[in-house]
């Protein structure tokens, strides 16, 4: 009696209507598609946990990587300056010490 109802034409077509659509579901595209709108997802949980980890530190008074690179940035950029500057006088002094030695020869 079993075989019979499950040999019915309605009861076939029914099954047969939800192996397509199980198929449908498991078709490449349809995976694809929701596996880009799964890494998309995820891609913005990232960010957010991000921001809250920032945010967390931020009240925390504790730096970030990102505070500690933009440090070591200024700090490039104060040495570069410092080093200009030693170098303009170290230039200024080497001008004086020749006008020194030229006033002491001159005088002599």
């Amino acid at each position: 009696m079993l075989r019979t109802l499950l040999d019915h034409p309605i009861l076939r077509q029914a099954r047969a209507a939800g192996e397509r659509q199980v198929g449908r579901v498991l078709s490449p595209e349809v995976a694809g598609a929701a596996l880009q709108t799964i890494l998309a997802a995820a891609g913005e949980a990232r960010e957010r946990i991000d921001r809250v980890a920032r945010a967390a530190l931020d009240a925390a008074q504790v730096p970030s990587s990102r505070d500690l690179d933009e440090l070591k940035r200024r700090l490039v950029e104060m040495e570069e300056l410092l080093d200009g500057l030693s170098a303009r006088l170290a230039r200024a002094e080497g001008r004086e010490d020749d006008d020194a030695e030229k006033d002491a020869e001159g005088g002599a």
